[in-house]
Parts: C-alpha cells; sequence; structure tokens
C-alpha cells in the first residue's frame, strides 16, 4: 500500500496527491469520457501543464488519489477545493478514470470518505458539487450517498452544439450526521 494513506474504506483508500501522480491525472484527464463528463476544460492535458495543475493543488486545494485496495491500483483522483474554513464549506470532485472501474463502488466509497474527512476531519458546515445534467450515473451517485439538489446554472456547459445545465447539490452536516452518524470517538474506545 501507499505509504501515504489518509483515508481508507473497505475497497479503496485515499492516498495525498504528490508531483508523482502526473500518470494517473494525465491519463484521467485525457479520457475521452472524462473529458466529456467529468472535466470543464476539454483541452488534451501534458506533462508540463499537468504538473503546474498538480503542483497548484497541492499548495491551495487538497487533493487525494483513489487507489483500489485490491490491486494498489491508482484508479482516479478526489478534489476538496475552495475550501472557506469561515463559512466551513468546500466542493468536492471526484473522477474515476477508466470505464473498467465505474460502476463497482469504488466512486461511492471514495465520496464517502472524502465526505468523512470534511464533516468530521474538517469540522465543514457544507459540501457541494456541480455535475452536468447529462451525466445521470454521477447524479444518482451523489444522490444516493445524500447530496441533494440546489440549482442549476443554465446552458453552462456546450458540446458542439449543443447546450447543457450544470446542476449544483449540496449537503449540510446535519444531513451527514442523520445519515451516517457520528460514532469516530466511540469506535476508537
Amino acid at each position: 500500500m501507499n505509504d501515504l494513506i489518509c483515508l481508507e474504506g473497505q475497497h479503496v483508500y485515499l492516498a495525498s496527491i504528490s508531483s508523482n501522480d502526473v500518470d494517473i491525472f494525465m491519463e484521467s484527464m485525457n479520457d475521452g469520457d472524462v473529458r466529456i463528463l467529468a472535466r470543464t476544460r476539454r483541452d488534451f492535458m501534458n506533462e508540463l501543464n499537468t504538473r503546474e495543475m498538480l503542483e497548484k493543488l497541492q499548495r491551495e486545494e487538497e487533493g487525494f488519489i483513489v487507489y483500489e485496495k485490491e490491486g494498489n491500483t491508482k484508479i482516479g483522483y478526489a478534489l476538496l477545493m475552495d475550501k472557506d474554513l469561515y463559512n466551513r464549506e468546500a466542493s468536492l470532485a471526484l473522477v474515476i478514470g477508466k470505464k473498467v472501474n465505474r460502476g463497482k463502488g469504488f466512486g461511492k466509497e471514495a465520496i464517502q470518505l472524502l465526505m468523512k474527512h470534511g464533516f468530521i476531519g474538517l469540522n465543514l458546515e457544507s459540501l457541494f458539487l456541480e455535475v452536468f445534467e447529462y451525466n445521470s450515473a454521477a447524479i444518482k451517485l451523489y444522490e444516493g450517498v445524500g447530496f441533494k439538489y440546489v440549482g442549476k446554472r443554465r446552458n453552462s456547459r456546450i458540446v458542439g452544439n449543443e447546450k447543457y445545465d450544470t446542476i449544483i447539490m449540496d449537503m449540510i452536516s446535519e444531513e451527514y450526521f442523520k445519515i451516517y452518524k457520528n460514532n469516530e470517538v466511540e469506535s476508537r474506545k
């Protein structure tokens, strides 16, 4: 296993992003599905701009590589961004790169680990995210872990000559603890 494990679940673990993670970011961000389903930018990433992006993530945001535990394999990345510690909120993002790793529960577990880190580790009041209206698998995942629809940005995504909305979803701490409880102290006694 990676020695920088931060968050560990049953089937995946999240490890801090390092400068050695250019490969998974380039592979994921240059994947045709990911470029349409998850990225706001659709240009191709090369090693130089990927390294620059990783350095910025390490300085300004909180990023994790998602590993599948059984094979100790990098399968994607998860991000906590735009942290506002005064208002106790942050946005999150998740990408599971290869199609073969989607639909297996890895993304769900990674999001739940990121939510736990946000609400318990960082004591946030709110987590929010954006997802394109046509990414029904992601919307179903987010709803399934407890995120709620709060609005949309109309015609904010253009693919070819089609315009799509960006869905905004969030979860507040009260909702998180109602679903997932807070047994951190009890589980460590």
